[in-house]
C-alpha cells in the first residue's frame, strides 16, 4: 500500500497545481542560465541540495506526526521569497483540497484559516495513507526534481528523452536529500542551505512581461 500510495502523491497528474509552476526556472531560462540538458541537471541538482532538502526534512518531521504548525512556522521563516511562501501554500491549499475528496478523514487542519505550505501537508498526507518519513521525503525530492524537469521540457522544447535522462542521472541526489532529512529530529533545527538564484528567479518571474508558469 505504502508505495502505491506515495506514486499516487508523486505523480505528476495528480491534481494538486503543480503543473502551473516553474519554481523561478522559467526565469533562470529567460536569463540564459538552464538552456540544455547539462544547464538544467546542475541547476536541479543544486535546488536539491538546497531549499530541496530544507522541503525534504519539512516532509519528513510532518510525516513523523511533528506539530504541523511548528514545521510550518520553522520553514516559512527560511523561505525568505514571497514569491515562493505564496506558491507553497496555494500548492499546499490544492493538496489539501483534493485530499478532501481523496481522504476525507485525513484530518490535516488548516493553520488559522490558511493552508501549510506543501512539504508540510505531503508529509502529513503521507503518514495518513502509510507511507514512511523516508518516503515523504523522497516524494518531496523527487517532486522538485520532476516538475523544475517538466518545466525545462515546455520551456525549451528539449527531447523528451534527454530531460528523462536528466532525472534518471538525478536519483542519487534525490535520494541523498531524502537520507539527509531523515537526520533532523527538531524542526527548530530545520536545515536551511539556499543560494541567492533560489529566492531571485521566483521573484524575477513574477514581473516578466510574458510567462508560461504561475511561478
Amino acid at each position: 500500500m505504502t508505495v502505491s500510495s506515495l506514486l499516487l502523491l508523486a505523480d505528476g497528474r495528480f491534481p494538486d497545481g503543480t503543473h502551473a509552476h516553474s519554481h523561478g526556472l522559467e526565469a533562470a531560462v529567460a536569463a540564459g542560465r538552464v538552456h540544455d540538458p547539462v544547464s538544467l541537471e546542475r541547476y536541479v541538482e543544486t535546488r536539491l541540495l538546497t531549499v530541496g532538502a530544507t522541503d525534504a526534512a519539512a516532509a519528513s518531521l510532518s510525516a513523523r506526526g511533528h506539530t504541523p504548525g511548528l514545521v510550518d512556522a520553522e520553514l516559512s521563516v527560511r523561505t525568505p521569497s514571497a514569491a515562493v511562501r505564496a506558491t507553497s501554500r496555494a500548492l499546499g491549499r490544492s493538496l489539501l483540497r483534493t485530499a478532501d475528496r481523496v481522504w476525507p478523514d485525513h484530518g490535516v487542519a488548516r493553520l488559522d484559516g490558511r493552508p501549510p505550505m506543501q512539504p508540510v501537508v505531503f508529509g502529513a498526507l503521507a503518514a495518513h495513507v502509510g507511507c514512511t518519513s523516508l518516503e515523504a521525503a523522497t516524494g518531496v525530492a523527487h517532486g522538485m526534481a520532476a516538475a523544475l524537469t517538466t518545466a525545462a521540457l515546455r520551456l525549451l522544447s528539449m527531447d523528451p528523452f534527454s530531460v528523462a535522462a536528466v532525472l534518471d542521472r538525478l536519483r542519487s541526489c534525490i535520494d541523498a536529500t531524502a537520507a539527509a532529512a531523515e537526520r533532523c529530529e527538531d524542526p527548530t533545527v530545520l536545515p536551511h542551505r539556499s543560494t541567492p538564484f533560489a529566492e531571485l528567479d521566483p521573484e524575477r518571474q513574477l514581473v516578466q512581461d510574458l510567462r508560461l508558469f504561475g511561478s
